[in-house]
């Protein structure tokens, strides 16, 4: 009991030292957030934001100090159905969006970590998922994200809200659920169609009408796609605006334009100061410092082997890294140990992030939340596999979490050990064998 005692208390000190600090961040002007609004806004207005530039008499509703540089396509970078999702919350003025926001991203982190905590069966896999998200609110991953509004906890939250779906057969409307949470994480980040890959195996065991209602999301979706003239120009324009995103980040002497409107540099819009908002950045980010970095194949190939690699090369090393995973996977795991949940979730993970890392856009240190899922379900397995593993995940993510000026990208280190480590996890074999798919009413899969 007293271990109990002394986790919540530290936690309890966590919570408020990380929700202090996250406050304070906040007052120094999400930038990131913003262009999701402005992008949001343009959507729900009938308008691409793909390739917008603000001009003056747009006024300050697509008003972005962010927006205004040298590339052709405009910041606004995200999938349509994201700014769809977000579309009930941008009429509100920016400084009241962003402060719900950061209300709305402690809930998603809450929600992940009471799921992870309902699926540990023994106390110290309990004890484990709350070690992990103490650690996590704590990382730098966690800090750069709240401090300019990312969005990308969407991702684990929508993977999280299909397993909890998924293990509901007894109503084919579950599935439906299901189809929903996978169309919306697909359409938002396309690369997590890969997460799926390993649930192809487990679709033997569903009921069919349960799996009719499972596709019956991603059909409507394709049938919107099919009859809406202004959805399918936003998706034509989405990956235009990511190709040439990429083109300049490679080369941006080559791809840049000097024919953007100029920064009129407002100060007081929409209920932020930016006087005041660089006054409290200034002093944020001395009391509460963190690292970000970009942890990109392409990078580290610069740094490592001081070459360059071409879009070409990181598509072609992502599909063949990605196709070698999932024959391990075939080869390596029995069959029964793929219908554990835990395990094809974590190796679905593992799976999407692989484009990720090989993405020719600079990953800054964000994108690393999108890893909040597998840590926290690596945690519930600790009382039934090896422990060492869970270990070498603590100590990456203390990486994350603990800057060490002598090591050199340390934030990297620790997520490419993430990443091995999960994988190793999910392709070895352990913990209990299902001997039987049990019926519905009676299953206890995680």
């Amino acid at each position: 009991m007293w271990k109990w005692g002394l986790l919540i208390g530290v936690l309890a000190v966590i919570l408020w030292v990380a929700a202090r600090r996250d406050i304070g961040y906040e007052k120094t002007y999400t930038g990131d957030l913003r262009n999701r609004v402005t992008g949001a806004r343009l959507v729900k207005d009938g308008r691409s934001p793909y390739f917008y530039k603000w001009a003056p008499g747009d006024g300050l509703r697509y008003y972005d100090p962010a927006n205004f540089d040298r590339m052709k396509p405009s910041n606004m970078t995200s999938t349509p159905m994201l700014y769809h999702l977000l579309s009930p919350l941008v009429d509100l003025p920016e400084a009241e969006i962003s402060k719900l926001w950061l209300g709305i991203e402690y809930g998603m982190l809450i929600g992940l970590v009471l799921f992870a905590f309902s699926w540990a069966p023994t106390a110290v896999d309990k004890q484990a998922v709350l070690l992990t998200a103490g650690l996590l609110l704590l990382s730098n991953g966690w800090k750069s994200h709240l401090s300019v509004g990312q969005t990308y906890l969407f991702i684990p939250l929508l993977a999280m809200l299909f397993l909890v779906f998924w293990r509901k057969e007894a109503l084919p409307a579950w599935g439906f659920a299901a189809g929903v949470a996978a169309i919306c994480l697909v359409s938002i980040r396309p690369n997590t169609a890969l997460f799926f890959v390993p649930f192809v195996w487990l679709l033997r065991h569903r009921p069919r009408a349960w799996l009719g209602c499972l596709f019956l999301p991603p059909l409507l979706f394709a049938c919107w796609l099919l009859f809406s003239p202004h959805e399918r120009s936003l998706w034509s324009d989405y990956f235009r605006n990511i190709s040439e995103a990429a083109k300049f980040e490679q080369q941006p002497d080559v791809y840049g334009v000097d024919t953007n409107p100029r920064d009129p540099h407002f100060t007081q819009w929409e209920g932020i100061d930016m006087v005041q908002a660089a006054r409290a950045d200034s002093i944020s980010r001395s009391r509460t410092p963190f690292y970000s970095e970009n942890g990109n194949v392409f990078v580290l190939s610069r740094l490592i082997l001081h070459r360059s690699l071409s879009r070409t090369s990181l598509a072609v090393c992502a599909v063949l890294c990605t196709v070698a995973l999932i024959l391990l996977y075939w080869l390596r795991v029995p069959p029964g140990y793929r219908e554990q949940l835990p395990r094809a979730a974590i190796f679905g993970c593992c799976l999407f992030m692989i484009p990720d890392l090989f993405s020719p856009i600079y990953r800054h240190q964000y994108y690393t939340t999108q890893w909040i899922l597998p840590l926290l379900l690596a945690a519930t397995l600790v009382s039934a596999r090896d422990r060492r593993w869970f270990i070498v995940l603590v100590a990456a993510l203390l990486l994350d979490v603990v800057h060490l000026g002598f090591i050199k990208m340390e934030n990297t280190i620790g997520e490419y050990a993430w990443f091995l480590t999960l994988v190793a996890l999910s392709l070895t074999p352990g913990g209990p064998m299902p001997s039987k798919q049990p019926p519905a009413s009676v299953s206890t899969d995680r």
